[in-house]
């Protein structure tokens, strides 16, 4: 009867024994899976703030010209208006909606300057440089402030860009119309654009009728009697593999011997400057 008692005394105490022992184990396996659940999630946060600095870093521009601190431009478009006479108001509407389109169409970090043809080089040169910022439809709501971001867009970007466009589209009234004058003047004065190795775009409001003493149609000029001259070599190659824009404002051609020659120089001139051949659009308004 004590041996059996004894014996059962023992199982009772071995069966106790093995519940402790499979909870140490227990607790045993459970503190490893802790740390590691707890280390996943340190690195997972890690990597979030990261990637937050990230962006903030590929985000952040220039306080005055907007363009990205970590890489600069990342393309560059210079618009050159030559507006002798006024536009009618069917030529305005469609000149502004391609000037939006090129806007809308150029890339975040894109830089753009204006400058205009005019007969007194005072008046030649760029504006200040202004590159297109990220807008909000872009912005992420979690590390961004999406209405800043819009704000930042409207108010320090479109708005002066457009008020530039809408003052500069006026007519000048001017006698003389010297456009590759005013169009060299605009690419030297447009930082980094003649040494810039990115995406270049040159979009021209014109009607392409040069007349100084360069050169004029009005006085019979052409590609060949250019060519001739001494003023060709001063013809540079600031615009090599520039892509070329023209919105072609149409005049009156009373005084120009051969309309083609218009055409055919500019296509040479272009050429000559290492350039595309422009793409032309004309401001019709019939």
């Amino acid at each position: 009867m004590s041996r059996a008692r004894g014996r059962g005394k023992g199982r009772g105490s071995s069966s106790r024994s093995s519940r402790r022992g499979r909870g140490s184990a227990e607790r045993g396996v459970g503190t490893p899976v802790l740390i590691i659940g707890a280390v996943a999630v340190m690195a997972a946060l890690g990597g979030g703030f990261w990637w937050a600095g990230q962006q903030t870093a590929q985000a952040a521009v220039d306080e005055n010209t907007l363009c990205p601190v970590a890489t600069g431009p990342v393309a560059m478009t210079s618009i050159l208006l030559d507006l002798t006479d006024p536009l009618s108001p069917a030529q305005h509407s469609q000149l502004m909606a391609w000037l939006d389109e090129e806007i809308d169409r150029a890339p975040r970090g894109a830089q753009f300057t204006l400058g205009v043809v005019s007969e007194d080089p005072a008046n030649w040169g760029a504006t200040e440089p202004l590159c297109k910022p990220q807008d909000a439809a872009s912005a992420s709501a979690l590390t961004q402030n999406v209405r800043l971001v819009g704000n930042r867009y409207r108010e320090q970007f479109l708005a002066p860009l457009k008020a530039n466009l809408e003052q500069m589209v006026s007519a000048s009234g001017a006698n003389s119309s010297p456009i590759m004058e005013s169009l060299q003047a605009l690419v030297s004065a447009t930082p980094g654009f003649v040494t810039y190795e990115g995406p270049r775009r040159i979009v021209l409001v014109t009607d392409l009728l040069q007349h100084s003493d360069v050169l004029s149609f009005y006085r019979g000029g052409d590609w060949e009697s250019f060519r001739n001259s001494a003023d060709y070599e001063r013809v540079g190659s600031t615009l090599t593999n520039a892509e070329v824009q023209v919105y072609q404002v149409p005049r009156p051609a009373e005084g120009i011997k051969d309309p083609h020659a218009v055409e055919d120089f500019w296509l040479r001139y272009f050429e000559r400057q290492g350039a595309h051949a422009p793409g032309v659009k004309r401001l019709g308004d019939l």
